[in-house]
């Protein structure tokens, strides 16, 4: 691993889950790059724990799509493809989030709409700040306030399958976006979610979910 990023020591061994949270959080953020080795002893040793922990988390992470391990061979960081992100994520994410708004629209309240309001009002003084990790949280805590809509646990499961997933390839390929237009982008699709009109939501959710503008969906 790169000599540039140390894991934190951990408080305890039994910190689990901790673990596994500062683990993802290192991938996401983009400590840690899609191919790049992961070693337990050496992750375990910065952390300060056994290798057990170090062990279940990296099982924890391969089912959330974030790690790839193979018997005998070494575990890398999982990396995502232009066609996955386009023929798989993509259709995924928008019959998701699509379902949920056409069964709950009338459940999206004042106070629903001002909660997706402050999020992209924190989305635009992070833009000034050029704080694309941030963003990156702010993007999907407002896809999240629209899924816990959703009474359906086919839905928050898919969800989660594919979350984690789109963040890395968001992460990947930061460079590649404008980040000034992202708060834009979601002020258009909360615009349109206040007016109720179902045809405007739709074709604005899929050229949202697309990335017409600011996400280009593919890498070089």
């Amino acid at each position: 691993m790169s000599n540039e990023f140390n894991f934190k020591p951990q408080v305890s061994v039994s910190l689990r889950e901790k673990v596994t949270n500062d683990i993802r959080e290192a991938i996401l953020s983009g400590h840690l790059k899609p191919g790049q080795r992961i070693r337990e002893t050496e992750v375990a040793e910065q952390m300060g724990v056994s290798r057990g922990p170090i062990r279940e988390a990296i099982r924890q992470l391969e089912r959330e799509g974030l790690m790839v391990s193979q018997p005998y061979r070494e575990t890398v960081v999982a990396d995502i493809d232009l066609n996955e992100v386009r023929d798989i994520l993509i259709p995924i994410r928008f019959q998701l989030e699509w379902f949920v708004v056409k069964t709950y629209l009338d459940r999206m309240t004042d106070s629903f709409f001002d909660e997706l309001q402050s999020i992209v009002d924190r989305m635009t003084l992070l833009s000034t700040a050029r704080d694309t990790e941030q963003i990156a949280a702010e993007d999907f805590r407002f896809h999240d306030t629209v899924i816990a809509l959703a009474h359906e646990r086919t839905v928050k499961l898919s969800w989660q399958s594919i979350q984690y997933q789109i963040r890395l390839h968001f992460n990947k390929n930061a460079s590649f976006y404008d980040i000034d237009k992202v708060p834009g982008d979601h002020q258009l699709l909360l615009d349109k979610l206040r007016g109720r009109q179902l045809n405007e939501i739709q074709d604005e959710l899929l050229r949202h979910i697309r990335g017409d503008e600011s996400f280009l969906c593919y890498t070089s």
